[in-house]
């Protein structure tokens, strides 16, 4: 009975494993090509709880998300590229995945090259074929935050 019990828990943890892969296949596939970065909101939250509008842009760039030459062989991870539109700045050829839930979206290097720190992590508060739109907040020191939100149009 003993070594029943760990089979069927193996077969359920390999079960469980190998649907969150799929999921995060499926998110990938759908998001692979061009987006557009359709509105951009930034708000600064204080420490306190306010929060105050910084700016709201529409038409601020595009993301491109292609198969990864980064992550050789990959089928959970992307290449993600982004300019913006008046900016000499642009991010090439990152990687991209999202969590087994599809909750967040990972790019990896974005805000530096170091291991710690440096990672873009966004909430997906949409998640359809053709509109995306994360949020992601980072800290700007004495209690403030900055929020910054991007609604994705598929182009």
């Amino acid at each position: 009975m003993k070594s029943f019990l760990s089979v069927f828990m193996l077969l359920v943890v390999f079960l469980l494993l190998n649907s969150c892969a799929d999921s995060q296949k499926k998110y990938i596939h759908r998001m692979e090509g061009t987006w557009n970065l359709a509105h951009e909101e930034i708000v600064v939250i204080m420490q306190n709880g306010t929060a105050d509008t910084l700016s709201v842009k529409e038409n601020v760039g595009m993301m491109l998300l292609e198969p990864t030459a980064t992550v050789g062989g990959s089928n959970v991870f992307l290449d993600f590229s982004l300019t913006l539109v008046n900016s000499n700045f642009r991010w090439v050829a990152l990687p991209f995945k999202c969590d087994d839930a599809r909750k967040r979206v990972f790019v990896y290097n974005f805000f530096c090259n170091d291991i710690f720190g440096c990672d873009l992590v966004c909430t997906i508060e949409k998640d359809t074929p053709t509109e995306q739109r994360w949020s992601f907040i980072k800290s700007l020191g004495n209690g403030q935050h900055r929020k910054t939100t991007w609604v994705l149009v598929k182009g």
